[in-house]
């Protein structure tokens, strides 16, 4: 009896050592962001010029902590603050064995990158994509959550460069509270516009959740999802961007009634 109580001890043991760990890593490890993917030419985007090739280079040349993860990726943040790199999670992003490799995930949500760094760099902040391995011949040091470096050769794994923004929500509260009111009408103009020229383009979101997938530089609003874009027939569909806009108008009500006629007032316009 006793050494069964022993194997019992040592598997529950494991267990919750084995839980321990992936809560304190966040469960990032290399391996979830390495893939087997093969070139996919619909993946390629257009290269860089020299200037954007050593700038590029001058960003990665910082390290990049551990910042947060979701669906799509893990985030990591430069040294300087002012850039995230996100690491496609092949975890989730590969069919489960029951599926055809035809219904892989990748395809769409790689596209909808590409949708976003040639379509809507500026409104997005994508600075660099790498959706197929290559010869960039740069080692990135990565360190995870608990502080553990990984010298990452760029070339070989799947990511973006995107600029760092604080969330729409909590900016706006923040210039609301300064009582910046100016600055926080000039963003929800912005944001209108934003919103407004992604639909001219013909460009649908699946996800826009504005709480969660906008970000704000400066009085500049930036979708930083950008996970879940497809063409459709371009138009400006005003309804669209009420529904999209409804849960930020209850939040501008509760805290700023005049941010929030801004908001109604800019739609109008449109």
């Amino acid at each position: 009896m006793r050494w069964m109580l022993k194997i019992t001890l040592f598997i529950v043991c494991f267990f919750v050592t084995a839980r321990f760990c992936k809560n304190q890593t966040g469960k990032f490890t290399v391996h979830r962001i390495t893939s087997n993917l093969k070139y996919n030419p619909a993946w390629e985007v257009a290269p860089l010029s020299s200037k954007e090739q050593t700038e590029i280079r001058k960003i990665l040349s910082q390290p990049f902590s551990y910042l947060s993860k979701g669906v799509q990726s893990f985030v990591f943040a430069s040294e300087d603050g002012q850039y995230v790199i996100k690491f496609f999670r092949h975890d989730h992003l590969s069919p489960p064995f029951w599926r055809s490799k035809k219904e892989t995930r990748h395809h769409k949500d790689f596209l909808s990158y590409k949708i976003a760094y040639e379509s809507l760099r500026q409104e997005t902040g994508v600075v660099f994509l790498h959706l197929n391995k290559s010869d960039f011949n740069q080692t990135l040091d990565l360190v995870d959550k608990i502080g553990i470096h990984h010298p990452i050769p760029l070339g070989r794994y799947e990511f973006l460069v995107q600029k760092r923004a604080s969330l729409l929500y909590n900016a706006l509260d923040e210039m609301i509270q300064a009582r910046r009111l100016d600055d926080a009408k000039e963003t929800l103009t912005k944001l209108v516009h934003l919103l407004a020229h992604r639909s001219q383009l013909g460009i649908f979101d699946k996800d826009p959740d504005l709480n969660t997938n906008f970000g704000v530089i400066g009085t500049d609003p930036l979708q930083i999802d950008v996970g879940r874009f497809r063409k459709i027939s371009p138009k400006l569909d005003k309804n669209e961007i009420i529904r999209i806009t409804d849960h930020l108008h209850q939040h501008l009500m509760q805290r700023c009634p005049e941010l929030d006629e801004h908001l109604k007032t800019q739609i109008e316009k449109l």
